[in-house]
């Protein structure tokens, strides 16, 4: 497996490089994400849906780190996805993908909410990473090297009133990332989960007035950082100290453990070669 800690970014840019797509790139932790994946070098396109705010990020990462940048404005919950994004990236090598979307927008009780609003999120947290790891992963998996970053929450954990919808969604990417984790390690593709709890980025603080005061709220800057040195190192990665500590609670058994058994038992069942792999449990880098 690869390892995404890296002085000036020449390990990561032979893993990783040259280009790398961030879903959710105009604000928060997805424009995190972009600059510092600019910062240890790689190109990046940037994909949202407000082209006006993608090309202002475009060209300020542009400026200060000297990277190619390209902008695909998109809906991450279109059935037109996989489309645009061939489109958009058509000619370049993309070696990673961070998916990131998904925040809370408010709470309510399911049966309170609009159907189509509660689908639409099934989209952006489900069919939307399953579209780019499906469009992007051949071309790692056939070169041999890459990566995939999903970012979910601590959400994932557990259900929970309110937030019924998102925590199921989030559950999704975690599961779906120890899976692929699984499965393309053997290629040399390194999957994760960054699973993040509360963060200061625009659209939790517009989502309520208590945001601000929850207590231990952490920077953009410091998961996008985080999650990019950990990777490589296993499965999952958890941001914060206090949030790993929380979240090896609700973990009593190792994953990379529980990841390889469920693995081999399916093989066993379909007949399907099975090789174990290995893995840090949430990795302490921050």
């Amino acid at each position: 497996m690869g390892d995404g800690r890296s002085d000036g970014g020449n390990t990561f840019m032979r893993r990783y490089g040259p280009w790398a797509l961030v879903a959710g790139a105009s604000d928060g932790i997805g424009e995190s994400f972009a600059r510092d994946l600019a910062r240890r070098g790689c190109h990046v396109v940037l994909v949202a849906r407000r082209e006006t705010v993608l090309a202002d990020v475009a060209a300020r990462i542009r400026a200060e780190f000297g990277v190619e940048t390209r902008i695909v404005v998109a809906d991450l919950t279109s059935p037109e996805l996989a489309a645009t994004i061939a489109r958009g990236t058509e000619g370049l090598e993309i070696g990673l993908l961070v998916y990131n979307a998904g925040a809370i927008h408010g709470a309510a009780r399911f049966l309170d909410q609009p159907l189509a609003s509660t689908l639409a999120l099934v989209d952006l947290n489900c069919r939307g990473p399953m579209t780019l790891v499906h469009g992007l992963g051949p071309a790692m998996r056939e070169r041999g090297r890459g990566g995939i970053v999903l970012v979910t929450s601590i959400s994932a954990l557990s259900g929970s009133s309110f937030t019924a919808t998102y925590n199921a969604t989030k559950s999704f990417d975690l599961i779906f990332a120890e899976s692929l984790w699984h499965e393309l390690a053997p290629a040399g593709v390194d999957v994760m989960a960054a699973i993040v709890g509360a963060t200061r980025t625009p659209s939790m603080l517009e989502s309520t007035s208590g945001f601000e005061r929850y207590p231990g709220l952490m920077e953009p800057d410091d998961v996008a950082q985080g999650a990019l040195s950990a990777l490589g190192q296993g499965p999952a990665w958890v941001a914060g100290k206090d949030n790993r500590e929380r979240v090896k609670g609700l973990f009593p058994l190792p994953r990379t453990q529980i990841i390889n058994a469920m693995s081999q038992a399916v093989s066993g069942i379909y007949d399907i070669p099975f090789e174990t792999v290995s893995g840090r449990e949430l990795a302490e880098i921050d």
